[in-house]
C-alpha cells in the first residue's frame, strides 16, 4: 500500500508539460472556480444549472469537478467526477476516459488513498494511451517505492507521444526519490532552454549536492541569466562559489540573493555560506554581523547558536581583537556537553596566539602569557597522558615575550626538564620525539649553565645529550670531553 508520504511527494512534483485539456473545458473550469470563490448564496445553484446544461458532456462535468478539487472540496468534486465516470463507462472516447480517470486519481491522491490513485492512473493509461497525464501521475505515485519502474512507465509513453518531455519527468522522478545520479543523467539529455526555472534549479541543486561544483555553477548561471531575480539560482551560485573558494563571486551572488531576488526565504544556511565567503575574503567584521544574524533568527536551535560563537571568535581573532575572541570562545566552550583535551586547549591556544601576534602590546603579551601558561598547567593535571605535549607548549611560550634571552630561558627551563623527564619514560619514542628530547637536553644544559650557574646540575643532561648526539659541542664542553 502506498502511504501518505508517497502521495505528498507525488503532489509536490509540478510538471510543466503540454496539457491534453480542451479550451472549452478550461474556460468552464475557470468559470466554475470564479463562482465558487464568489461564495454567493446561489453559487451552488449556478453550478448545478451549468451541470444540467452539460449533463451528457463528461469533459464538462470533469471541469466542474476539477474546480471543486482546486477549492479543496473533495466531496463535491467526487460527486461530479462520478457523474462523468458514468458517462464514459458506457461509451466514452479515449480522450474522455483518460481525462476522467486522471481526475479520479487526483481526487484519490487528495484523499490520501495512494492505492486507489495508482489504479485510476493505470486505467487512464489503458483508456487513452496518448494522454501523458496517466503515465506521469502513475509514475509520480510509484516514484518512492519503485523509481526505476516509474521511469519505465514513462518510457512506454515515449513511443505514444515522442513530443512529450519524458526525459525531464524521468529526471524529476529520480530526483524526488533521492537518486541524484540517475536524475542528473536524464537532465543532461535535455537542453537547458527546454527547462522551466524549477527544473534548472533542481538540476543545479543535484549537481551541487553531488559536489560537481563546476557543472552546478554552469547550470545555475544559466538560470540566473534567464531569471536574474530567481532566489534559487542566486543561492546556488553563492553556494558553489563559496565551496570553490571564489569568495568575491560568492559575495556578489549573496548580495543578489538578499537584495535582488523575488520571494526569497532566507535561511540560516544562506547566512552561513555568505558569512563563510566574507570570512574567506577577509571581511571579518561583516562576517561577524552575518554570524550574529544567524543567532537572532526565529526558531534557531541552541546548538547552532553555540557553533556560531566559535565562528565569531575566530573572526575576532583574525582582526586581533582577543578580548572579544575570548568572550565568544568562552561561551562556546561552556556550552559543550563534554570536555576533551582538544576543546580545553582551545582557550590556551587563543592566548598563545595573542602572545605571538605582532600587534599585541608588551603589557598585553604578559597577560596573555600568564593566562596561557595557567591553562596549560591546569591541563597538565587534568590530562597527564598529554604531559610531554603540554610541557613543550609551555616551554615555547616565554620566547614570545618582550624580555632578554636569559629571562626567557629561565622561564622555559623547568618546562624543558618536565618534557625531558616525560619523554625519557617513554619506551617507544618516535623519531620526532627523540628529536624533541635532544632539543630539550640542549635547552636544559643552557638553562643550568647560563641561568642557574650550576655546571654540576647540567652534567647529567649533557651526558644524556651525548648519547643522542655524539658530536654535540655544548655537551662536550660541559663534560670536558675532547
Amino acid at each position: 500500500m502506498i502511504n501518505k508520504n508517497l502521495i505528498i511527494g507525488a503532489m509536490m512534483i509540478v510538471i510543466g508539460a503540454p496539457a491534453m485539456a480542451q479550451p472549452q473545458s478550461d474556460e468552464l473550469m475557470t468559470k466554475v472556480s470564479t463562482i465558487i470563490k464568489s461564495n454567493t448564496p446561489d453559487a451552488t445553484d449556478q453550478i448545478e444549472d451549468i451541470a444540467k446544461e452539460n449533463k451528457k458532456n463528461p469533459l464538462a462535468l470533469a471541469s466542474i469537478a476539477k474546480a471543486y478539487l482546486a477549492a479543496n472540496d473533495k466531496a463535491t468534486a467526487k460527486v461530479y467526477a462520478e457523474k462523468a465516470l458514468a458517462l464514459v463507462t458506457k461509451k466514452g472516447t479515449p480522450e474522455e476516459k483518460g481525462t476522467v480517470y486522471v481526475l479520479l486519481g487526483n481526487i484519490a491522491v487528495a484523499e490520501d488513498d495512494g492505492g486507489a490513485a495508482a489504479t485510476w492512473f493505470q486505467q487512464a493509461i489503458y483508456g487513452d494511451p496518448k494522454n501523458p497525464d496517466g503515465y506521469r501521475r502513475y509514475a509520480q505515485i510509484m516514484s518512492k517505492t519503485d523509481p526505476n519502474g516509474a521511469v519505465q512507465t514513462l518510457e512506454a509513453l515515449r513511443s505514444q507521444r515522442p513530443d512529450y518531455p519524458v526525459d525531464l519527468i524521468a529526471a524529476e522522478i529520480y530526483s524526488s526519490s533521492g537518486k541524484m545520479k540517475q536524475a542528473n543523467e536524464y537532465y543532461a539529455k535535455v537542453s537547458l532552454d527546454q527547462m522551466k526555472d524549477y527544473q534548472v534549479s533542481d538540476y543545479a541543486t543535484n549537481l551541487f549536492l553531488s559536489q560537481d561544483y563546476a557543472k552546478s555553477l554552469e547550470v545555475a548561471n544559466y538560470g540566473h541569466n534567464k531569471w536574474p531575480r530567481n532566489a534559487s539560482m542566486n543561492r546556488l551560485i553563492m553556494f558553489n562559489e563559496t565551496s570553490t573558494k571564489n569568495y568575491t563571486a560568492a559575495i556578489a551572488a549573496g548580495d543578489n540573493l538578499f537584495n535582488a531576488s523575488d520571494s526569497a526565504k532566507i535561511t540560516a544556511y544562506d547566512y552561513n555560506y555568505y558569512a563563510t565567503a566574507l570570512k574567506g575574503a577577509e571581511k571579518y567584521e561583516e562576517a561577524i554581523k552575518c554570524y550574529e544574524k544567524i543567532q537572532q533568527l526565529d526558531g534557531i536551535d541552541a546548538g547552532t547558536v553555540t557553533e556560531k560563537n566559535k565562528d565569531i571568535s575566530d573572526c575576532y581573532k583574525k582582526i586581533s581583537n582577543y578580548n572579544k575572541a575570548g568572550e565568544y570562545l568562552d561561551k562556546y566552550l561552556k556550552a559543550q556537553p563534554q570536555s576533551s583535551f582538544t576543546l580545553d586547549e582551545t582557550l590556551a591556544t587563543l592566548y598563545a596566539d595573542e602572545l605571538m601576534d605582532d600587534k599585541t602590546t608588551p603589557e598585553r603579551k604578559k597577560e596573555a602569557y600568564a593566562k596561557a601558561d595557567e591553562i596549560y598547567a591546569q591541563l597538565a593535571e587534568k590530562y597527564p597522558t598529554n604531559a610531554a605535549y603540554i610541557a613543550s607548549k609551555r616551554a615555547k611560550l616565554p620566547f614570545a615575550l618582550e624580555a632578554t634571552d636569559m629571562e626567557k630561558l629561565k622561564m622555559a627551563g623547568p618546562h624543558y626538564i618536565t618534557l625531558a623527564t616525560t619523554l625519557e619514560a617513554s619506551t617507544d619514542r618516535s623519531a620526532g620525539e627523540t628529536k624533541l628530547l635532544t632539543n630539550a637536553y640542549n635547552a636544559i644544559c643552557a638553562y643550568y649553565v647560563h641561568c642557574m650557574d650550576d655546571m654540576e646540575a647540567a652534567k647529567p643532561f649533557a651526558t644524556k645529550l651525548l648519547e643522542l648526539d655524539a658530536e654535540n659541542t655544548t655537551a662536550k664542553a660541559i663534560l670536558g670531553v675532547e
